[in-house]
């Protein structure tokens, strides 16, 4: 018997009920399942998942690959944690949104949207976050290409 039996076991639901839209799933470690989601099927993999037990989205993370920008979904039933994996094209960067199925995702899903650019289809429209509102709507600062240039008047006073 394997010491990640449970892992294991979680890893194969998602495969199965999944097939052709997850890729790389991986249990590296004791209560911790990796895997890349095709993005068009990510709201129904997190619905899914929430209907077997995963209820809480602890977090979403953002990452820059270059030519490609994606989000990982940090899913856990309090003793498991699945981190699902999207990615999409830097060219024209969107991901849907998950606000239907975890509505506490709202902040997450803006800071994609302010700090990498990345469009949340579905997400309705509201406040920046976490840049102000007058800050650049072309500039994403966690973005590896980005480059801070102060504003004119603080260049200016120098």
């Amino acid at each position: 018997m394997s010491d990640f039996e449970n892992e294991e076991k979680i890893k194969a639901s998602i495969e199965a009920k999944f097939q052709g839209a997850v890729s790389n799933a991986l249990v590296q470690r004791r209560n911790r399942v990796w895997l890349d989601c095709a993005t068009e099927k990510l709201p129904e993999l997190l619905g899914w998942m929430k209907t077997e037990g995963f209820v809480y989205l602890a977090t979403i993370t953002g990452f820059d690959e270059g030519e490609n920008l994606g989000a990982c979904y940090h899913m856990t039933n309090a003793r498991v944690i699945v981190t699902v994996r999207v990615k999409t094209p830097r060219a024209n960067p969107s991901i849907p949104s998950v606000l239907k199925i975890f509505p506490g995702a709202v902040s997450y899903e803006r800071e994609l949207e302010d700090m990498f650019g990345i469009k949340i289809a579905g997400l309705p429209a509201g406040r920046r976050y976490p840049l102000p509102e007058d800050f650049p709507t072309d500039q994403y600062p966690l973005r590896k290409d980005w480059k801070f240039v102060p504003p004119a008047e603080e260049t200016e006073a120098k």
